[in-house]
């Protein structure tokens, strides 16, 4: 790119956030990046702080590139000024329900030069409200920090799930547990615990299995979140809820991932043996490795912008 800066106003000072991974392979790739941290920023300054000074740093720096990490909450207005200055990128990560309870999403990424959704059919939502280059794009995975490890005692179970408590999910995990299986699970009104970074690599690389559900099932196409592709590339054996047939164009099934439809499908994958688990377990994590990473999705976004 012509110029070496990136802006990036999502979450960054987070350590679990994504944002964080995405600016780590910005500067692998040698681009420097600005970190906007909008909602702590928000919170404590006020929204006239935070629109002059994303202003004012835009006007200063003239990016390359700004990527908008939904940003919910904030005016569109302020996104079409920077794209006045610099290429503006609109990262919707989440579902449809989500996004329907903050339009001015949909407006941001009518704003922005390009835009992406980590669901084909939320792609073609947004086309459908007059959104352009809108393309679709997965969370990607930091291989530095989702990877084997050595297992852990306090972690160790047959199958184990990460994430927020849901009722389907609880349902599953209780299904489960009263079958004798031994289950864990670790988030939002499932424990106290919370697991990232280094803890997730632990749970994963402590368990037999990982379940992985999500928010929203047999909703959307070909989608899922960044917890899929965290599990896989721990190199655990996982076992995904979906009955929309759309996600065998990233993974395959019974080779470097197993799809289920209902608790009974999920009981017959449990009895499965050893080398067969590990045998999926390496060709998934190979899968994301060599597609899937957040290196691979910021070169690809890169290439968009480019042209």
């Amino acid at each position: 790119m012509k110029k070496s800066f990136v802006c990036i106003v999502g979450v960054l000072d987070n350590p679990a956030s994504t944002n964080v991974s995405m600016a780590s392979s910005f500067i692998k790739l040698g681009l420097q990046v600005l970190p906007v941290n909008y909602r702590t920023m928000i919170a404590k300054l006020g929204i006239s702080f935070f629109n002059s000074y994303l202003i004012n740093l835009i006007n200063r720096y003239q990016p390359a590139l700004v990527i908008f990490s939904k940003c919910n909450g904030i005016d569109p207005a302020l996104v079409a000024e920077c794209s006045k200055v610099s290429k503006t990128w609109l990262f919707n990560m989440d579902p449809r329900a989500t996004i329907e309870k903050c339009p001015e999403v949909i407006d941001h990424a009518k704003n922005s030069h390009f835009s992406s959704c980590t669901g084909s059919d939320i792609v073609e939502w947004f086309e459908s409200f007059g959104v352009k280059n809108c393309y679709h794009l997965i969370q990607g995975t930091d291989q530095d920090v989702f990877k084997p490890v050595e297992p852990v005692e306090e972690f160790k179970a047959d199958i184990s799930f990460i994430g927020t408590a849901t009722e389907e999910r609880v349902k599953m995990l209780k299904s489960l547990a009263e079958m004798g299986i031994a289950v864990k699970a670790y988030g939002m009104g499932f424990t106290d615990k919370e697991v990232v970074n280094s803890d997730f690599a632990k749970v994963c690389s402590s368990s037999k299995f990982m379940l992985s559900m999500n928010t929203y099932n047999n909703v959307h196409k070909g989608y899922f979140s960044n917890r899929l592709v965290r599990y896989l590339s721990c190199g655990v054996c996982t076992f995904h809820y979906d009955t929309t047939g759309t996600l065998e164009e990233f993974f395959k099934d019974g080779k470097d991932i197993f799809y289920f439809g209902d608790i009974s499908g999920l009981k017959h994958l449990l009895e499965m043996d050893n080398e067969t688990a590990c045998r999926a377990a390496l060709s998934g994590r190979d899968k994301v490795l060599n597609n899937y990473t957040w290196d691979h999705i910021i070169r690809h976004m890169l290439k968009i912008v480019q042209g």
